[in-house]
């Protein structure tokens, strides 16, 4: 089989490239050197249309990025010193076999197609993110989470979000009065702006002194110590759910603080820089993350053994879910927990995170909770999804200024 192969030139300066298509990466040659990237390294591509200087005719650009930061550029206008070379033809037969490679490899792929200024945009306010987050590690964390929740709490009702949270709030505590709904949308920014800042040392929050436990930031109460205990004690799969109330991050990392390996699926944002970092943090606070998205059942099936620990977040609408009753009103919600619950049937937990007025966190865990079944024995994946939701909608109602209404949840 002949092997396809692509040349390319960013610019008058740079090396001419060649690109070849091996079996398992994309090798890259530029007459001194060769590299490769595997395809099932690249999690994100990013393509847009370019008009060079003096020219009227528009070429194809493609960016594959890979999760640790990596990225490889190409493009239809190869720059021969001053002049484009128009490789349209050539470039299309190249990036169609391109993709599909990397598609096989990575049903997860994220493709987005989008004007070059937008693009790059949004990867450079990914990456002043990136650095925002890695200098807020070096201050007083309680200073510049005070200051943020401070700032959001007068920007966040003028921005497009708002009324959105406003119209959410009316549909859940219709009995509230207008300005208790004003009230809660506020706690809701200042919450907000916290996690924000306490992203920056995720993999600190754990941390305490046994010796001095009134300093720790995150406070236990005894029941839920012990069931953590007998968690790592039994040394069984557990399926946990949880929701996005105060810093929802914590309760993914508690299981590990007691030796619980905890996988963590999470949805990649579009920006892909600002997604790199936040899967290095939690990696740093010690869970493991994985993607969610159609490979994740497989993974899970290679992943996920004796003594781990699942945690999902459950509380927002899912088109393609099943219809649920939330605060007195039909929406839809992911089945994926319930189903997991019928495929292992292994003890169910559920855990939240409090925020506290001092700064510090309570985190409670419940469980295990026993599934609904049906009359066969198996867990009924409709009967449990709502048994969970229900448990939500208590914990909301207890802290609703906690909870993260931007998510329309009713449609």
């Amino acid at each position: 089989m002949t092997e396809i192969s692509y040349r390319y030139r960013a610019h008058p300066l740079a090396r001419a490239l060649t690109f070849r298509l091996g079996d398992k990466a994309l090798v890259i040659e530029d007459g001194l050197h060769n590299w490769s990237v595997p395809y099932g390294a690249v999690s994100f591509v990013e393509s847009f249309d370019v008009r060079f200087l003096g020219g009227s005719p528009t070429y194809r650009q493609h960016i594959l990025r890979t999760p640790d930061g990596r990225s490889v550029a190409l493009g239809a206008g190869f720059r021969d010193r001053w002049r484009v070379a128009d490789q349209r033809t050539e470039y299309e037969t190249f990036i169609a076999g391109l993709i599909y490679a990397i598609s096989e490899a990575n049903p997860d792929l994220e493709y987005v197609h989008g004007r070059r200024l937008l693009n790059r945009a949004a990867g450079l306010g990914g990456k002043l993110a990136v650095l925002f987050l890695r200098l807020i590690r070096h201050t007083n964390l309680d200073r510049s989470a005070n200051f943020a929740a401070w700032v959001m709490r007068r920007i966040g009702p003028r921005l497009r979000g708002h009324g959105r949270a406003l119209e959410q709030i009316a549909l859940a505590f219709p009995e509230k009065s207008p300005a208790e709904h004003r009230q809660i949308a506020l706690g809701m920014w200042d919450n907000l702006a916290r996690t924000a800042i306490e992203y920056s040392q995720l993999d600190r929050m754990w941390q305490h002194d046994p010796a001095d436990p009134a300093q720790s930031r995150i406070i236990k109460d005894e029941a839920s110590t012990q069931i953590l205990t007998r968690i790592k004690q039994a040394n069984r799969r557990t399926l946990h759910f949880s929701l996005h109330i105060a810093n929802w991050e914590l309760c993914a990392i508690a299981g590990p603080q007691y030796g619980v390996r905890s996988l963590i699926p999470y949805r990649r944002l579009k920006n892909e820089p600002l997604t790199a970092e936040l899967v290095r943090l939690r990696i740093a606070a010690g869970t493991t993350p994985m993607v969610a998205g159609p490979s994740m059942i497989a993974e899970l099936k290679k992943e996920f053994r004796e003594g781990d620990a699942i945690g999902m977040l459950i509380d927002q609408h899912y088109a393609r879910g099943i219809e649920v009753t939330f605060f007195g009103r039909p929406t839809k919600f992911n089945p994926l927990y319930a189903r997991l619950a019928r495929i292992y049937d292994c003890p169910l937990y559920g855990s939240r995170i409090i925020r506290r007025s001092d700064g510090r966190f309570d985190y409670q865990i419940v469980g295990p909770i026993e599934p609904a079944r049906d009359a066969r024995g198996r867990v009924d994946v409709h009967a449990t999804t709502q048994l969970v939701v229900s448990i939500l909608e208590g914990w909301i109602r207890e802290h609703p200024e906690q909870w993260m209404w931007l998510h329309r949840v009713w449609r």
